[in-house]
């Protein structure tokens, strides 16, 4: 196999992981890649982006993950002689933008989302550490990843953000934990479409609070209602 080819392979095993690990699987990118080679596609990305070819970028930088980038991929050792100075400059530049989008992303999420519990993407996560009280240890792929599924309407009340307020309100949610992690004690793994779901700020302190999680179907219905008064927290 040429070094061509190592690229476009390196480009459908990044295809994968982006799918697996962050919930985004960019099927026109992929498309290129096959019908044309990594390297081709590769240098045509490099040149300006429009808003639709953003969708998997941004996808990937709320997910923290610029690992996974088209830039990341070619600027790895065996590849960057595949590329013009010019090309290799571009790809740095944009990753060094990158880690300034995602430091922007991250001090947004914890202002907005401080008491939300993040979860990973079937990775091991319950590690405990101490900020000022004892918290646990938090992944944000599989935010991302529960997001690009069920999107950002919630599943409680129906309330979508960006509907009612616009592009301010574009992409806010919270992810409910179906089973909370402070329940439980040591590692598990999560999946976050199946154990995940969006729901709106005012549903998500509904669900917790009671004495006893209520589940997304008690709250629909109404059961919260009827519980004595006495049995809330």
């Amino acid at each position: 196999m040429s070094l061509e080819d190592d690229l476009t392979d390196a480009l459908v095993v990044g295809y994968q992981r982006s799918g697996d690990e962050v919930g985004y699987w960019g099927r026109r990118y992929i498309q290129a890649v096959r019908r044309n080679g990594g390297l081709a596609t590769a240098k045509r990305m490099l040149k300006p982006r429009s808003t639709g070819q953003r969708t998997g970028l941004d996808a990937l930088l709320e997910a923290e993950r610029p690992d996974l980038t088209l830039e990341a991929i070619i600027l790895q050792p065996p590849f960057r002689d595949l590329f013009t100075d010019e090309e290799r400059a571009v790809a740095a530049e944009r990753l060094g933008e990158y880690g300034k989008t995602i430091a922007v992303i991250r001090a947004s999420r914890e202002r907005l989302f401080p008491d939300e519990l993040e979860p990973g993407h079937k990775y091991v996560e319950g590690a405990r550490k101490t900020v000022r009280v004892n918290a646990y240890e938090r992944n944000r792929t599989a935010r991302t990843a529960c997001i690009n599924h069920y999107g950002t309407v919630c599943k409680v009340c129906g309330f979508d953000f960006e509907a009612t307020y616009g592009c301010v309100g574009k992409g806010f949610i919270h992810v409910h934990h179906l089973n909370p992690l402070a329940l439980t004690d040591g590692e598990y793994k999560l999946d976050p479409v199946a154990d995940l779901r969006p729901v709106c700020p005012n549903c998500h302190a509904m669900l917790h609070r009671p004495e006893k999680l209520l589940s997304i179907t008690e709250l629909v219905r109404g059961c919260a209602f009827t519980t004595s008064e006495s049995s809330w927290g």
